[in-house]
């Protein structure tokens, strides 16, 4: 993080930290007391700011395979704690359906990240409660009719790395039941925006590959179906920074 810039817009960070604190107790009251489109773009303006906070570019790539305001999932690998922000940041709610979330049970509890996640559609998952992660899935169905991109990062926790860890093949069972096109993403670099040895501007690829139709994995296991797509997307960052090192070069 930019520490000048932080000391900069500290009174704009105060506030935004406040208005999402009482946005979300208000909506935890009554969901339809603010408007759904409202919440989504104040988040996403929102992220505009943290990116700039911590000097991210963010290049973006694919995009015309994002499937057109129509319910999906999408399966992307998860470097770091900025990728749920990154994806909410391309989304554009003029042709493509909302973000919806599943996430760790912690981040429900968390003191900063409960005040923004609550905003939006965000399934909280207990990974020591098989019978609840049976009602997270039937729920993440319904809002996927409604309908939203619904991201998942099958790894289950961030690798830290440019290395994909494997992913876990219940994530994608999701699709299966609700009939939808599979998106996979590669998200490249994220990892860097924590970490100190990383100076300067970060940049950011996220790269959405062609939509996967339900008709086409339906019949194949989910074992092998996680295996393809994890292979898939290191493959993209394996390209992409092999062609960087080339072109530093």
């Amino acid at each position: 993080m930019n520490k000048w810039r932080v000391i900069i817009t500290l009174p704009y960070l105060l506030q935004t930290l406040r208005k999402a604190k009482k946005m979300t107790k208000k909506v935890l009251r009554d969901p339809n007391s603010v408007s759904e489109e409202y919440r989504y773009k104040w988040l996403q303006k929102r992220a505009r700011y943290f990116v700039w906070l911590y000097n991210v570019k963010v290049y973006p790539q694919g995009l015309e395979n994002w499937v057109n305001n129509k319910g999906c999932v999408m399966i992307a690998n998860h470097q770091s704690n900025f990728d749920a922000l990154l994806l909410l940041l391309i989304n554009d709610f003029s042709k493509f359906s909302p973000l919806a979330f599943i996430a760790k049970q912690e981040l429900q509890e968390h003191k900063i990240f409960k005040r923004f996640v609550q905003l939006i559609d965000v399934l909280f998952l207990d990974r020591n409660n098989p019978r609840q992660a049976l009602e997270v899935f039937s729920d993440a169905k319904m809002l996927i009719r409604v309908p939203r991109t619904m991201v998942i990062f099958p790894e289950g926790t961030r690798s830290n790395s440019s290395t994909v860890q494997e992913f876990k093949p219940a994530a994608l069972r999701i699709a299966y039941q609700a009939y939808v096109p599979i998106i996979p993403v590669a998200i490249i670099n994220s990892y860097e925006v924590f970490n100190k040895k990383f100076q300067g501007k970060k940049k950011i690829y996220l790269v959405i590959q062609k939509p996967l139709d339900p008709a086409n994995f339906i019949n194949i296991t989910t074992d092998n179906l996680a295996r393809n797509i994890q292979s898939n997307i290191q493959k993209v960052i394996n390209n992409f920074n092999l062609k960087n090192k080339d072109e530093k070069k």
